[in-house]
Formats: structure tokens, C-alpha cells, sequence
């Protein structure tokens, strides 16, 4: 992933993600996110596209499934920086679809975001993290998912 992402210890501590970014999210080219939370600290993570509609899945069973309350609970990249990370194919299985809540600096730069950072200031980098059968797939076996754009709070 090439972004500038500067991480502070009181961040790399997070547990959850803050409540107040749940909800509607959306890009630069209409594809919608909503993150709701459910019991124990999992949310759920809907992903429309610009005609407010599912994305389909295939699965490695040759179902398919829609890209509706998906599974999503916070976790650590292999870098250490919390994620919000979503089932995007076979549960525990990936391919997975993980979110970065960043808020950029003056300078330009991006650090990870605080629950006290205006929501306004907020974006969400989505990246995609390879399941199990996936590394050899162009699209990483979500292909609904590209282009990678930021996400705002709606």
C-alpha cells in the first residue's frame, strides 16, 4: 500500500473502532460502505455500488453471496496498525477487505485517527488482504472491491 502513514503509540493501542464511524461511508465513485456494530465488539460491513446495489461474491465452494452484513471485527495488519477487518470471501479463509481510519495531517501526511478526531476529517483506505487461493488472481479475489478509493462519512 503507498500511502504516508505516520503511527503514534496511543493509536497502535486501539481495541475498537469508535462508534461514531459507523454508519454510511461512500467514495469518489459512489461505491458505499456501512459499518454498523453488533454484539461483542464484531460489526457488520455492507458494500454497495453507485446504483445502491450488492457486489456478488464467489466463494471457494462455488456459492455466491452478497456483499451484505458481512462479517467484520478489528484486528492488527502484519504491520501492527489496527484495522477494521471484513470477510470478503470465505470466512477465515480471506480473501479479506481491511480498513484503515486515517485522518490527515496539516502537512499532508496521514495518521491513524482518534476517536476525538472530527468525523468530518476522516477517511477510510481500504486495502485488500489475500485469502488463501487468491495471490495468483489480478483482483486478489474480490474484484468488486477496485478501484481502492477513500471513503468519507455521509
Amino acid at each position: 500500500m503507498s500511502f504516508i502513514l505516520n503511527i503514534f503509540n496511543f493509536s497502535k493501542r486501539r481495541k475498537t473502532t469508535s462508534k461514531s464511524w459507523c454508519g454510511l461511508w461512500s467514495d469518489k465513485n459512489g461505491k458505499q460502505i456501512i459499518i454498523q456494530l453488533t454484539k461483542h465488539n464484531f460489526y457488520t460491513v455492507s458494500i454497495l455500488d453507485k446504483n445502491n446495489k450488492y457486489f456478488e461474491i464467489n466463494t471457494l465452494r462455488n456459492s455466491k453471496r452478497k456483499t451484505k452484513k458481512l462479517t467484520g471485527f478489528f484486528t492488527r495488519d502484519i504491520n501492527e496498525n489496527p484495522i477494521l477487518q471484513v470477510e470478503a470471501g470465505c470466512d477465515n479463509i480471506g480473501p479479506t477487505y481491511e480498513l484503515y481510519f486515517l485522518t490527515q495531517k496539516k502537512n499532508g501526511e496521514y495518521r491513524l485517527s482518534k476517536s476525538t478526531d472530527n468525523i468530518k476529517d476522516i477517511v477510510i483506505r481500504p486495502n485488500v488482504g489475500l485469502g488463501l487461493y487468491d495471490d495468483w488472481e489480478d483482483d486478489l479475489g474480490i474484484p468488486w472491491a477496485f478501484p481502492l478509493d477513500d471513503f468519507r462519512n455521509l
